[in-house]
């Protein structure tokens, strides 16, 4: 069981969004032009990285997630479509959970968190966002993986 907190919030500046209905392997090219949009417009990542995913279609021959990245930067850039600046992200009264090891379970403590929310009687109002606090130091070190999941919710006792 992981520690669970509650009225938890994430707060960032100059944040880089890219927003899109992509495959994975999309995805990863997508990584590597955000790469490249940095280094070209000499800025720096700072703090961690945040995903969300809203939706996931599985219609198709492969699934397309309906995934927002988002990077806080040291400076504001000038960028155009599909990227966008985000100069202020906050998320307030969230509850967050804490995965640390091999991203393929991160589901179950994702599930966990969803549970909680259930049994509290709490009103989830965003997706998840994953922060990326300790990326794996190479692929074969996936259990270092440390990622925060918060959930947005409402406050509204009904």
């Amino acid at each position: 069981m992981s520690e669970i907190t509650e009225n938890a919030a994430l707060e960032m500046t100059n944040v880089l969004s890219y927003r899109s209905k992509s495959t994975q392997s999309q995805l990863a090219m997508a990584s590597k032009e955000i790469d490249e949009l940095l280094k070209n417009n000499d800025a720096k990542k700072v703090g961690s990285s945040v995903s969300a995913t809203f939706a996931i279609d599985t219609t198709g021959s492969e699934p397309m997630l309906d995934v927002e990245i988002l990077i806080p930067l040291d400076k504001e850039i000038s960028v155009s479509a599909p990227y966008m600046i985000k100069p202020v992200f906050r998320l307030r009264n969230a509850v967050k959970i804490r995965h640390k090891g091999n991203p393929a379970l991160m589901q179950n403590t994702a599930n966990e968190l969803m549970e909680y929310i259930k049994n509290k009687g709490l009103m989830p109002i965003t997706a998840g966002y994953n922060v990326t606090v300790q990326e794996p130091t190479s692929p074969t070190d996936v259990d270092s993986l440390i990622v925060d999941i918060y959930v947005g919710v409402s406050d509204n006792i009904l």
